[in-house]
């Protein structure tokens, strides 16, 4: 059994066809894809025969894809799918095989105790439409915080890996990111998750971190990394995506 581990995919899954992923074709229902936040394919208003069919290709494959959000995603409609009990936590369950991984939860998965959350600024946000193109939930809720710490202490602030969609504030700023700040247009509620996921990396111990959201494809260290089109083996950490964009 395996865990692969991704950055965004906005919706594109092209990175998985058998051509540019093809251990994927000798997995099976127990190996795991994992993709760090802006998943895409629940972000039309109303779901799209495109978005359908995509989502009916991606339950067909061999593996379970699991995901946290990101900061495109639409909110509504994410948050419309029953909430259910697997691996330990609670997910939203969009097909058999497809799973979204609910903030502050953590799970286990072959032997793993893993950590999601997810969320992120829009930094183009002025441009998009409210409840439309972008959704103030895209920054996490004091509730959704105060789920993570409980759920946290519970394995005594320890856990093999990390998933996220943004990074620590102090990470992004050493790449010239991690500048975004409150603003107005979220609720008196919305948590700064620069500065929480901050909060986090100083509280808890992890072996693994990955996170997306960048667009970059780098190891800040050899317990943090940056994804977007590599596909990490998280035992090997060796890059099993076979394609070039």
């Amino acid at each position: 059994m395996s865990i692969f581990i991704t950055g965004d995919i906005h919706g594109d899954l092209l990175r998985f066809h058998k051509n540019n992923f093809p251990v994927g074709q000798k997995l099976t229902k127990e190996d795991i894809v994992v993709v760090c936040g802006d998943f895409g394919l629940i972000f039309g208003i109303d779901e799209t025969e495109n978005e359908w069919k995509k989502l009916k290709w991606l339950n067909e494959q061999p593996w379970t894809t699991i995901f946290v959000d990101g900061n495109h995603e639409n909110f509504t409609r994410l948050h419309q799918y029953k909430v259910e009990e697997k691996w330990g936590g609670k997910v939203h369950r969009l097909r058999d095989s497809i799973y979204h991984l609910i903030r502050g939860e953590v799970y286990q998965i072959q032997g793993k105790t893993i950590f999601g959350f997810g969320g992120a600024f829009s930094i183009d946000r002025a441009s998009r439409i409210k409840g439309y193109s972008w959704w103030e939930e895209e920054l996490p809720t004091d509730v959704e915080c105060v789920n993570a710490i409980e759920n946290l202490k519970k394995v005594k602030n320890k856990v093999d890996i990390v998933i996220t969609h943004d990074a620590p504030r102090s990470i992004a700023k050493t790449l010239g990111f991690g500048d975004s700040f409150m603003e107005n247009g979220y609720p008196s509620n919305a948590v700064n998750i620069l500065d929480f996921l901050n909060l986090l990396k100083n509280k808890i111990q992890y072996q693994q971190w990955y996170c997306g959201h960048y667009h970059i494809d780098e190891d800040f260290s050899d317990a943090f990394h940056f994804l977007y089109h590599r596909i990490l083996d998280s035992e090997t950490h060796q890059n099993v995506a076979q394609w070039n964009m």
